[in-house]
């Protein structure tokens, strides 16, 4: 084993952050571990002195506090002096997302924190209680929202004064004239997304999720950076570990590339392990769901990169890389449930949760909701206990490793341009992606809202509701992750890979001929979308992917 390398049956923290230390931005993630905040340190249930809104009811609620002075504080003090008040901001957000705005943390127990019900609040209270602005929440489905939010800007209807829905649709919002730009907001009220301290982990980062084509018109409410999740409980098992190495002639590992990950696959499919059979590979989903996996294997195949287009705004997916790529996603299905190509995030969950899938990666919830105990002291899942993380994995290049992850969904919130009350609307997702609030938000487990600033990484009721092991392990992620496709033409760049890669996978053509027909469909959809500034935007986008690699 090289100095690099993790041991599964014994993972060690030290080799962790050596290994993480020579990516490019590795400085921005060193030493995150300790910055955590002792929750002893504060042992105050209201207002700390000096503070004039935020939580309350709980011990530790003065780190969630905040003035005048501060993001939250500004977004605060602008509503409640706006001359045209509204009575209220309608919002439309992803059902599995509200209760964390709605509710505050819940009553009991979560891992070392105890939350009293007498005194706590919730996102929601704090803003109507002091901007006198109802909010009026309406839920949709993840896979239909952005169908919602299309509806809406396309009939004209104003149902909304703010759309979320997933980042890579920012480009179709803001191309039909859906979204309204932000920057004269954002210079008057100085959000703290880019603070050196507690913001976004890169200034790339910060714009990428924060702006389009240079202009704010989205705003990031969540933390989807695909980041690999393992069933640890079974590879600490002795004898899983010697037939491994007997079969194998390697000791079992955390994964560095996709060829280990595929072994990997391989080794655990058809096993059982008291759980009924095993598969290896729970990364193949439905059409949308499962194309997170394909981009990342594919920004992986060439060093630094392998971008979806050259510099030209060409595609590459037919090239030869790309067709190896695809050759290999088609091959994982054999790894596979057989019904996974209908599976959603959902039903992925509960298949590794069910100790039925060993690895994925995935949404950082999985572990929010799969690993630890509920309020009563049950288990969240036959997985509790055995789940950890790791970095994401890429590919050899002499010495070195280019672990890339994607970026993908990632809730985001955009101001309607049908809104009547925009400047309120903008000034609610300043307050509800303002450090201070978005990290007790990531804290409380009742939602999709997953971390991303630094801030969340020094918060300990942010791990112990994702878990200590992944407090390295997303920041880490963050930094290795590309862009997915987030430009005007996405749906229709997206649904048409999907299709083709559909289609290798249930046999009806090859992979080459899967991507041989994408690359014709992207070709002809980007032609169409020139008048929408689609070259610039791949140009733009290609600025934002990762350089950094590790140590092979």
């Amino acid at each position: 084993m090289s100095k690099n390398e993790l041991n599964l049956s014994k993972p060690s923290r030290r080799e962790f952050l050596k290994a993480s230390s020579a990516l490019a931005t590795a400085p921005a993630f060193a030493g995150i571990g300790n910055f955590m905040v002792s929750p002893k340190a504060f042992a105050g249930t209201g207002l700390a002195p000096g503070m004039t809104y935020g939580p309350t009811g709980f011990e530790g609620c003065e780190r969630f506090q905040y003035n005048n002075t501060m993001s939250e504080g500004r977004a605060l003090e602008g509503a409640k002096a706006l001359k045209n008040k509204p009575e209220k901001l309608t919002i439309l957000l992803t059902d599995g997302a509200i209760g964390q705005i709605t509710e505050p943390f819940p009553v009991g127990k979560i891992g070392k924190f105890e939350f009293p019900a007498k005194g706590a609040t919730s996102v929601k209270e704090i803003w109507e209680r002091e901007t006198g602005i109802k909010l009026d929440i309406i839920g949709a489905p993840a896979g239909d929202i952005f169908k919602k939010v299309m509806q809406d800007i396309t009939t004209g209807g104003g149902q909304f004064d703010i759309y979320t829905g997933p980042w890579n649709s920012t480009g179709d919002v803001v191309a039909s004239n859906g979204a309204v730009n932000c920057d004269e907001w954002v210079k008057k009220y100085q959000p703290d997304w880019g603070d050196p301290e507690r913001g976004m982990p890169t200034p790339e980062m910060e714009k990428l999720v924060f702006t389009y084509a240079g202009k704010h018109y989205c705003f990031s409410i969540d933390g989807d950076y695909q980041t690999w999740y393992y069933l640890k409980g079974i590879t600490d098992k002795p004898e899983v570990q010697k037939a491994f190495a007997d079969k194998y002639g390697t000791p079992l590992k955390t994964p560095d590339t996709w060829d280990e990950v595929d072994r990997l696959s391989e080794f655990f499919t058809g096993k059982d392990y008291g759980y009924g059979k095993m598969y290896g590979n729970g990364n193949l989903m439905s059409p949308f769901w499962g194309l997170a996996t394909f981009y990342s294997r594919f920004a992986s195949m060439d060093f630094p990169n392998h971008y979806f287009f050259d510099e030209s705004g060409k595609p590459n997916l037919a090239s030869d890389l790309g067709i190896k790529c695809a050759e290999e996603h088609v091959n994982s299905f054999k790894w596979s449930p057989p019904d996974a190509l209908t599976y959603t995030f959902a039903e992925m969950y509960a298949s590794v949760w069910n100790m039925q899938s060993f690895q994925t990666a995935c949404y950082t919830n999985i572990a929010k909701f799969g690993d630890g105990f509920k309020t009563d002291g049950t288990p969240k899942s036959k997985a509790t206990g055995q789940i950890a993380s790791h970095l994401p994995v890429g590919r050899k290049f002499g010495d070195k490793i280019n672990r890339r992850s994607v970026i993908y969904y990632n809730i985001t919130g955009w101001v309607s341009s049908k809104s009547k009350a925009q400047e309120a609307a903008y000034l609610f997702l300043q307050f509800l992606t303002s450090t201070r609030t978005y990290t007790w938000m990531a804290g409380n487990p009742g939602g999709y809202f997953d971390p991303h600033f630094k801030s969340d990484f020094k918060e300990p009721l942010v791990a112990a509701t994702y878990q200590d092991y992944a407090m390295e392990t997303i920041p880490a992620t963050i930094g290795r992750s590309a862009p997915t496709i987030n430009f005007a033409g996405q749906t229709a760049l997206d649904t048409s890979l999907d299709e083709e890669l559909q289609a290798a996978l249930t046999g009806q053509k090859t992979a080459k001929e899967a991507m041989k027909s994408a690359q014709k469909k992207w070709e002809n959809i980007i032609k169409k979308q020139e008048k929408n500034g689609i070259l610039d935007a791949i140009a733009a986008s290609r600025k934002t992917w990762p350089q950094g690699s590790d140590p092979a």
